[in-house]
């Protein structure tokens, strides 16, 4: 053990004794199940590997066997590179599989565990001393955009906006997890049975945590002004969930910090969860996911085989009319993208939502210099079928559907530490912005 990692624990032992005597625990520091040791990643490394189609033209799946046979966690895979995490006593055994395919790792980081603990430590810093007591007012739901938070801050950040604004705000619980955790939808309109309606999601899968911090931060910019919010987002209908995975992503946060699924038990006892953007109905046992219980891309025993995903479906499809916009936001790579992901073909309007998405591109350049690129998800993220973004254009009809890749491009990966969030939910905010303006006001408004 390093001495900048001994350091690092103790510090993070400090803040949380001071926190927690002072009655400020903070929530990622939540209760523990006593069957759950959290997983650690001390010394694994993150590798980028290029040039891994030319080993697939020779019938050599990498990401599969790294996964399958090294311990491997792919974090990104499409047609140029592929990101994995490898665990320490791996990375000897898995460097000479890729020599043997004349491939060569670059290295992105040498120790995943220190990225964790940095990620945690920043954002106990940037709560809970480095600005001082909240003030009572702020702290109703104690949210804000310096730190990542529990499922229940989440929630009840969501009922502090319905009872706010009781005549426009309208608070859905759609169904349950498989832990029994509620899914809650916020609706925001002032003519609901009129309106053209916006869905806004995040949080699908549990380790990109900047999804659901991007999402109610669009919440608060929506709210905070609501009364001299232009007519094109006055005008619409939003419905919003933060947080489509809260199993997965409770355990994320207590257990295994790059958990993607969620919790549903699987009949092989050793493994669990299904990756709800491959559960789907729509191109669900094709290309991009796995029949494997133990994949990261596990797509389920049937589509829509998942609570969380039968909700959101069930939910939509009676909400379909008018629906003319559905965007989900992911992490990362710093993508707009539209279908089709389940097959390698451009939806007939491509030229539209390649407009809408260049102007949200070069907006959020204009903002906080970050380069977005816009494109079909199926050029820049390869083939994956039982995708939510597909479903909603294929089932419903949904005109703007939108895949938001956030940040970054691989720095950091799915652990962004929170001084970057800000910055990070102003370009989910900019997409929204951009596609509210292209669906213009309902007519009634």
């Amino acid at each position: 053990m390093t001495q900048k990692t001994l350091l690092l624990q103790l510090l993070l032992l400090v803040v949380a004794v001071a926190a927690s005597s002072a009655n400020q625990l903070p929530s990622n520091l939540t209760q523990l199940d006593a069957n759950e040791i959290p997983q650690r990643y001390d010394e694994a490394q993150l590798w980028r590997i290029y040039n891994i189609s030319e080993a697939m033209q020779q019938r050599v799946p990498v990401g599969q066997m790294l996964e399958q046979k090294f311990g491997g966690n792919i974090w990104k895979e499409n047609s140029k590179f592929l990101d994995i995490s490898i665990a320490r006593d791996q990375l000897k055994a898995a460097r000479s599989f890729l020599s043997a395919h004349r491939l060569d790792p670059q290295i992105l980081s040498h120790n995943i565990q220190s990225m964790i603990d940095e990620e945690l430590l920043e954002g106990i810093q940037s709560s809970s001393f480095g600005h001082g007591r909240r003030t009572k007012k702020a702290a109703r739901s104690s949210m804000h955009w310096k730190d990542y938070h529990d499922l229940e801050t989440i929630y009840s950040f969501m009922r502090e906006i319905r009872t706010k604004f009781p005549n426009i705000v309208r608070l859905y619980t759609i169904g349950q997890t498989a832990e029994g955790r509620d899914l809650k939808v916020l609706r925001i309109s002032e003519n609901p049975r009129e309106n053209k309606k916006v869905w806004i999601d995040g949080g699908i899968h549990a380790r990109e945590w900047i999804s659901p911090a991007t999402v109610t931060f669009i919440l608060y910019q929506l709210m905070s002004d609501w009364e001299n919010q232009p007519a094109h987002i006055r005008g619409l209908t939003w419905y919003i969930m933060p947080v489509m995975n809260p199993d997965g992503y409770e355990y994320s946060r207590t257990t295994n910090r790059l958990w993607r699924k969620n919790r549903s038990p699987s009949r092989r006892a050793q493994c669990s969860g299904v990756d709800l953007n491959r559960n789907f109905d729509i191109g669900w046992n094709g290309y991009g996911s796995s029949t494997n219980p133990c994949s990261d891309t596990y797509r389920g025993s049937a589509p829509a085989s998942e609570r969380e995903t039968r909700a959101v479906a069930e939910f939509l499809a009676k909400r379909k009319y008018n629906l003319e916009s559905y965007l989900t936001f992911h992490s990362y790579g710093q993508m707009i993208v539209y279908p089709w992901a389940y097959k390698a073909v451009k939806v007939k309007d491509a030229s539209v939502l390649q407009r809408v998405s260049s102007l949200a591109a070069e907006r959020i350049l204009q903002k906080t210099g970050t380069a977005y690129r816009a494109a079909v998800t199926h050029e820049v993220l390869g083939i994956a079928g039982g995708g939510s973004d597909d479903w909603s254009r294929a089932a419903l009809g949904v005109k703007y559907v939108y895949t938001i890749e956030l940040r970054d491009r691989g720095a950091y990966g799915f652990v962004l530490p929170p001084r970057f969030i800000k910055d990070t939910a102003l370009e989910g905010w900019t997409v929204v912005e951009t596609v509210a303006q292209a669906i213009g006001p309902s007519s009634s408004g």
